[in-house]
């Protein structure tokens, strides 16, 4: 059986990518710290810690660390049996895109903290996420990709996010005073997200049925400021219909192409063997999603 304080000590190395920031946490010295973690080597008979440039855990070291949080959980969930209303003692993290963040998830938030778990949401690179998630560092995330991250994982569709390409009245006058045509398109400045952002891509590949290369573009990072900025009239943009819509009825917005929405699949990804609260927490999200999200109709329901 594995030693609990070398786990413990271990899993605080892995949390803070750094003995010596670890040691501090757990009130022990970095000596003590490498002993501990050492040993836990010696133990599994594999090197779980990548040392240099940067502390991270390798392969079996994500494997042990999964390990240790699933007994952290259990033992929460034990230790508030025994005691209903115990406080929360462990960190949740939760990977959500931006935009599920400022439309259908914020209530969620609320509806999870009653798991006493200490709860922290996470916006950023799915890449990033997908390689948080197998070494542990989240617990589950958003993403746009339908493939688990490795075995022990699932990935479980939840629905569409559905976009339009919208723009202020005033703007689209301006601009596409003739309709949404390709020289207008490649003129007037679109609102992305960021660098990493190719939905706006999808949408003039679907909408020309041809890749359009350069065009003006506007970065902002946030959804609430991309959105601000599109009903001002700063630019034009693909904006969550959850969003657009309210204002496109007080006359805020227009649709520019309005039988050309964007479809964007989201999958929820967690391990497949999971305790009991992360069960749970994992059923609340894909509920909360399903709920929110459009669904498709199921293959081969093509009505009659």
């Amino acid at each position: 059986m594995l030693n609990m304080t070398e786990l413990e000590t271990f899993a605080a190395v892995v949390e803070y990518r750094s003995f010596s920031q670890a040691a501090a946490a757990l009130n022990i010295s970095s000596a003590a710290a490498t002993r501990r973690v050492k040993r836990l080597e010696r133990s599994t008979g594999a090197l779980l810690l990548i040392r240099e440039p940067t502390v991270m855990p390798t392969q079996a070291g994500e494997k042990v660390y999964r390990h240790f949080m699933s007994i952290r959980l259990r033992e929460d969930d034990l230790l508030r049996e025994i005691e209903p209303g115990r406080a929360a003692t462990t960190a949740l993290a939760l990977a959500i895109n931006a935009d599920s963040l400022a439309t259908w998830f914020e209530p969620v938030t609320r509806e999870l903290v009653q798991y006493h778990v200490e709860l922290e949401i996470l916006v950023d690179d799915q890449d990033h996420t997908l390689d948080a998630l197998a070494r542990g560092d989240v617990k589950g995330f958003l993403s746009t990709q339908a493939e688990p991250v490795g075995e022990r994982f699932a990935a479980e569709p939840v629905g569409q996010m559905r976009y339009q390409c919208v723009a202020s009245p005033g703007f689209a006058r301006e601009h596409f005073a003739g309709g949404l045509i390709l020289p207008g398109a490649l003129k007037a400045p679109a609102i992305l997200f960021d660098r990493k952002d190719r939905l706006h891509d999808i949408f003039l590949r679907s909408y020309f049925g041809a890749t359009v290369g350069r065009y003006i573009k506007h970065y902002l990072p946030s959804p609430s400021a991309l959105f601000n900025a599109i009903v001002d009239g700063v630019g034009y943009g693909l904006v969550p219909a959850m969003q657009a819509e309210p204002r496109i009825i007080d006359g805020r917005l227009v649709a520019l192409a309005p039988d050309h929405d964007v479809m964007i699949d989201l999958y929820w990804h967690h391990w497949e063997q999971e305790p009991e609260s992360l069960a749970k927490i994992s059923a609340l999200v894909m509920e909360a999603a399903r709920r929110s999200l459009v669904q498709p109709a199921p293959e081969g329901d093509g009505g009659s």
